[in-house]
């Protein structure tokens, strides 16, 4: 008797769930306007970061970003200043934590209070295990895991002082990829 009754409680949820997926596809959530919010992001010099950037410029965010390659964060501050955002860029190299610390604790007394922050950052090593370097695999973990943890770590408590703020983490599936290739090798 007990299995009838999970078995209808797990039918009933599924299809509560689907319906409520049903109502979501022709009534879309409204949007959250990020209009004027400080938003810090990381490796925002090229790719998914310069993306990310160009797309909270158009949304009329104020833009704090970050990344080691000087002239690719100030060819996207640019870009974000021509769609009419207000644009401040910081060669950070967030392999080093107290460089991320540094540079926080700048933002932070100079521009104010970061209340979105996109952990965009990433290096990535497309060789086999055995063919990849030590340093290469530090370094990955510096940049890929460890910096997240410190910019994290450098912004979460004003956000929670200030209860407000959101921290997103990117992750790119070619780590997926790449796993998977060092792990069938």
């Amino acid at each position: 008797m007990n299995a009838f009754w999970d078995l209808l409680v797990f039918l009933a949820a599924l299809v509560y769930g689907y319906l409520e997926a049903l109502v979501k596809l022709f009534v879309p959530a409204r949007r959250k306007s990020v209009s004027g919010e400080l938003v810090l992001i990381t490796g925002a010099g090229h790719g998914v970061g310069r993306g990310t950037a160009l797309e909270f410029a158009r949304r009329q965010s104020r833009l704090v970003l970050w990344d080691i390659n000087k002239h690719g964060v100030e060819e996207t501050a640019a870009e974000c200043e021509r769609l009419g955002a207000t644009v401040q860029a910081f060669v950070v190299d967030c392999s080093k934590r107290e460089e991320i610390y540094r540079a926080a604790e700048k933002v932070q007394k100079e521009i104010g209070d970061v209340s979105i922050l996109v952990n965009n950052a990433g290096v990535i090593t497309t060789a086999d295990l055995l063919s990849t370097q030590d340093h290469q695999i530090e370094r990955m973990f510096e940049v890929n895991i460890l910096a997240h943890m410190w910019t994290t770590r450098a912004f979460l408590p004003t956000m929670m002082k200030n209860n407000y703020g959101h921290i997103v983490t990117v992750a790119s599936a070619a780590g997926h990829f790449v796993t998977s290739y060092m792990v069938a090798y």
